[in-house]
C-alpha cells in the first residue's frame, strides 16, 4: 500500500488523500539550507585564502586556527580540516542534486526558458539564468577542487598551496573558479533571503526598495571579498614562482 502511495504522489504530486504533496517544499527548504551553508563557507574560505596578503606567517596562523590550535595547546590537528572538507563535500553534492530538479530537463525546456528570459528582461530572471550556468560549471570546477583539497587536507601550508598554483598549473583554474563561485554564491544567497525572510511593506514600491537594498548589500559583500581574494590569487602565483 505504501508503494502505491509513493507512485501516486510521484505522478500526480498529490497524496493518496488528494492532498498536495509537501515534498517539493521540503526539497526547496533543504536546497536553501545547503546553499546558505555553502555560501557562508565560501565567504569564510575567501577570507582564509586572502590572509596570504598579510604574509605567509599570517596564513600559517589561520591554518593553525582552523585546525584547532587554540584548543589543543597551540598545535593544530590537520584531521579536522579533512573532516570539514568531507562535510562540505556532502553538503555540496546534496545541494547539487537538489538544484538539478529545477534545471531544464531537455532542449525544449531550455529554449522555453531562454525565450522567456529574453521577453521578460527581468533582473531576477536573468540572475537565475546566470545562477543556472554557474551552477552547472561549479558542479565540475568545485567538485574537482574539493577532491584536490581532500587528498591534500593534512598538508596545507603556504608553500604547498603556492606550489599548487604554479607547479600544478592551476592558476587559471583557481581564477575562473573564484569568479564563477562568487557569482553563483552571491545570487544564491540573495535568492534565499528574499524567499524565506518576510519583506512585507505597506506598498509594493517600498517592498521593491527592500529587495533592492538586500540585493545591493549581498552583492557588495561578495564582490568586495571576491576582489580581495582575486588579488590574493596573484599573490599566491607570485609566491609560487619564487619557490
Amino acid at each position: 500500500m505504501q508503494n502505491d502511495e509513493v507512485v501516486i504522489e510521484s505522478y500526480l504530486k498529490v497524496t493518496s488523500e488528494r492532498k498536495k504533496s509537501k515534498n517539493p517544499a521540503r526539497w526547496d527548504m533543504l536546497q536553501s539550507i545547503t546553499g546558505a551553508i555553502l555560501a557562508i563557507f565560501i565567504l569564510l574560505h575567501m577570507c582564509f585564502t586572502s590572509s596570504i596578503l598579510l604574509g605567509t606567517e599570517a596564513f600559517e596562523a589561520v591554518v593553525g586556527f582552523s585546525e584547532g590550535s587554540f584548543i589543543f595547546g597551540g598545535k593544530g590537528i590537520p584531521l579536522l580540516t579533512t573532516l570539514v572538507v568531507i562535510v562540505i563535500s556532502v553538503v555540496f553534492v546534496a545541494h547539487a542534486f537538489l538544484a538539478m530538479r529545477k534545471f531544464p530537463a531537455n532542449y525544449q525546456q531550455f529554449m522555453i526558458f531562454k525565450t522567456h528570459k529574453s521577453l521578460m528582461k527581468h533582473c531576477d530572471t536573468t540572475l537565475w539564468w546566470i545562477q543556472f550556468l554557474t551552477g552547472f560549471a561549479l558542479f565540475f570546477l568545485g567538485g574537482a577542487h574539493l577532491i584536490t583539497i581532500l587528498f591534500n587536507s593534512t598538508s596545507i601550508n603556504a608553500f604547498t598551496s603556492a606550489s599548487r598554483f604554479v607547479e600544478g598549473n592551476l592558476a587559471e583554474f583557481y581564477l575562473v573558479l573564484l569568479v564563477v563561485m562568487v557569482l553563483h554564491a552571491s545570487i544564491g544567497m540573495y535568492r534565499v533571503i528574499i524567499k524565506w525572510i518576510p519583506l512585507e511593506a505597506p506598498t509594493t514600491a517600498q517592498s521593491n526598495v527592500k529587495r533592492k537594498n538586500i540585493k545591493i548589500a549581498v552583492f557588495a559583500v561578495f564582490i568586495v571579498l571576491g576582489v580581495i581574494a582575486f588579488i590574493a590569487d596573484f599573490t599566491w602565483i607570485a609566491l609560487g614562482k619564487t619557490l
